[in-house]
């Protein structure tokens, strides 16, 4: 007997009456793939990166497109040792409705742990992953967070220094 698919990031997107567009465009990983496929600055995009604690929590850490992820911050706001987060594999991440390349911080797995990093909030309209590689979700910042009411907000992300003209 087959598992059913579960749910994913479109389909709970959906279900909530959020309002958002699908663009699609060829399996890309890459960010900055993605970003010059849908004629978008990286500045205007939220990656999101999914990591697994040892008692199998899903914890998905959301923030703008060029910011690096500053694990010590994530695993504090989340309560757990730094050791403690490991990346989560596709298994994993199939559980919750997704693929790799296309990690959305809406998933279809309740229990996850979604972190924004506090610049977040002031994004306005953004692009994100759609749970699968060949498409991205274009939705206003607020609509995405309202998705997901007990998510939380902490200095999670670095930026890179401004560049000098």
């Amino acid at each position: 007997m087959n598992d059913p698919v579960p749910a994913g990031p479109i389909d709970v997107l959906t279900a909530l009456g959020a309002r958002f567009r699908l663009h699609e465009h060829p399996d890309l990983v890459v960010p900055s793939e993605v970003c010059v496929a849908l004629g978008v600055p990286l500045e205007r995009t939220v990656k999101t990166l999914a990591f697994v604690t040892p008692e199998d929590h899903l914890v998905l850490a959301a923030l703008p497109g060029h910011a690096r992820l500053r694990y010590g911050a994530l695993a504090r706001a989340v309560g757990i040792r730094r050791v403690d987060l490991a990346p989560a594999g596709a298994g994993r991440l199939a559980r919750a409705g997704m693929r790799p390349g296309g990690v959305c911080p809406v998933s279809a797995d309740r229990s996850a742990l979604v972190v924004f990093d506090e610049t977040v909030p002031g994004l306005g309209p953004v692009h994100c992953g759609s749970g699968r590689p060949d498409s991205s979700i274009e939705i206003d910042v607020t609509e995405l967070m309202g998705a997901l009411p007990t998510a939380a907000t902490a200095p999670i992300a670095d930026f890179p220094a401004p560049r000098r003209a």
